[in-house]
């Protein structure tokens, strides 16, 4: 009979087994420790994909739904005395614009400072918002002709600006503002005539347009950029924007009914868009352990990716709320 006390070690084959045991504990932990690192990193790249392309439809359908706002009166009722540039959109502004874009830009295209990805499409909206950003509101003047707002309200010199009401507008330039009574008056050239008088039923707003593209980010991978026309560079809104495509819904019989879906370099007019259909292929930051994937866009393109990392095609057909007769 054998006692502890007489043990002296183990034997080899013995070693050799609990060796051989630890080893395929240890695989079984280490397996198990793999497989919830794969888990995380694809619920996180799926996270990741699906906070992006949510974000990104909501903020581009929310800039299209406002496209070609310039308040209440009709654009055609609002005149412009912003001293004819030609060179930009302040231009346009009293005319049917609010829309435009281009299909699959070439290599080397510049928005902003930025070099837009080759192949992917470009939207550019126009439109108008409010000039004194929640800050105040217009007041009613003394005399007829005064634009008066509330004091808190930011415009300054140079800004240009439209004042509208239901029946017309005016755009112009400021050229100096002036403390009156509860306010604060915006001064106008000389030569401007109000067929209105805008009083506390009007609004006043600034008028903008902003360029959507996808650029390179500075890490590397593919962002959406906007550039807002009058600043020098263009601002990165969302990364993991891989490609954005754009389709433009014509209605040619103004019945509210979409004829045709185009591409940019297609439309026969931008004044007939009354929808626009976005496209965005989302990506994740990192590999998400995802093996062969395609994407197969509506138009029945497809693109295989083997990388590692996941994507998602997003899709939003949008109404452009200031067009059409719905």
């Amino acid at each position: 009979m054998y006692t502890f006390a007489s043990q002296r070690g183990l034997s080899l084959i013995e070693l050799m087994i609990g060796i051989l045991l630890g080893s395929i504990l240890l695989l079984g932990v280490l397996q198990i420790f793999q497989s919830n690192s794969d888990t995380l990193r694809m619920q996180n790249g799926f996270s990741r994909v699906q906070e992006s392309g949510r974000f990104a439809v909501d903020m581009l359908s929310k800039e299209v739904r406002q496209a070609g706002f310039w308040g209440c009166a009709e654009a055609g009722n609002i005149k412009n005395s912003l001293g004819a540039p030609t060179t930009n959109f302040l231009s346009e502004i009293g005319t049917v614009i609010g829309v435009a874009g281009k299909n699959d830009v070439p290599t080397g295209a510049i928005v902003g400072e930025k070099e837009v990805v080759a192949k992917s499409d470009v939207l550019t909206l126009s439109g108008a918002e409010d000039a004194c950003a929640g800050e105040g509101r217009m007041l009613n003047g003394t005399n007829p002709g005064d634009v008066i707002v509330s004091t808190s309200c930011p415009i300054d010199t140079k800004d240009n600006v439209i004042v509208s009401n239901c029946i017309a507008g005016h755009a112009f330039t400021v050229t100096g503002t002036s403390a009156v009574a509860d306010g604060k008056k915006i001064n106008y050239g000389a030569g401007i005539n109000f067929e209105e008088d805008y009083g506390a039923d009007s609004k006043i707003l600034t008028p903008y347009q902003k360029t959507f593209f996808i650029a390179k980010s500075v890490s590397g991978s593919n962002s959406l950029f906007v550039h807002v026309e009058g600043d020098d560079k263009a601002q990165e809104l969302i990364p993991g924007i891989e490609d954005m495509q754009i389709s433009y819904g014509e209605d040619k019989m103004n019945d509210g009914i979409i004829d045709y879906w185009r591409s940019a370099s297609s439309v026969n007019s931008m004044a007939s868009v009354t929808a626009i259909k976005i496209e965005l292929i989302v990506t994740s930051d990192s590999a998400a352990g995802v093996g062969a994937q395609t994407i197969t866009r509506l138009d029945g393109t497809k693109k295989d990716y083997n990388d590692g990392l996941l994507r998602k095609l997003y899709v939003a057909t949008v109404k452009v709320r200031n067009r059409g007769s719905m």
